[in-house]
């Protein structure tokens, strides 16, 4: 993969030396250009974020859509991306490669419940900010937000 980003670069620095562009317009397809920026199939770098959410009682909470944002710039903030938990309460959100180089991102990034099932729903809905780096290689950071539990209040 970083041969071929390489070689799409070289390419590049290549052909305009030799004269390749005619005017502003360069004769690459749209496909080509996206791959040499680093957006195209493979991706260059990948952020998950993992949490587990939990009830008062331990148990997991199946069906839940969490959200994450972040902070992008001043007074700026990214739209929701969403995920939902699995039977065990598990979630993992894959986020966007234009979030991947948020300059601290555990502290500019929150997580919040956005949706539950019926059983939790006068649970409170607050944001958790304790995202943590728990691995990075490879093109690969990983953050996590370890257990996230909703305390059971009294519907009114």
């Amino acid at each position: 993969m970083e041969m071929r980003f390489l070689f799409h670069g070289l390419t590049l620095v290549i052909m305009l030396a030799l004269g390749e562009a005619v005017g502003d317009r360069m004769r690459w397809s749209r496909k080509e250009m996206v791959e040499m920026a680093g957006y195209g199939e493979h991706k260059l770098s990948s952020v998950l974020v993992t949490a587990h959410l939990l009830s008062s009682s331990s148990s997991p909470i199946p069906g839940a859509t969490v959200g994450i944002k972040c902070h992008i710039g001043l007074r700026k903030r990214s739209k929701w991306i969403k995920a939902a938990t699995n039977e065990l309460g598990h979630f993992t959100i894959d986020l966007p490669s234009h979030l991947h180089a948020i300059p601290d991102f555990d502290k500019a990034c929150s997580i919040k419940l956005l949706s539950v099932p019926k059983p939790y729903q006068c649970s409170p809905t607050k944001s958790h900010r304790g995202i943590k780096l728990v691995s990075s290689s490879n093109g690969l950071r990983v953050y996590t937000a370890g257990n996230i539990t909703l305390h059971r209040a009294s519907c009114k």
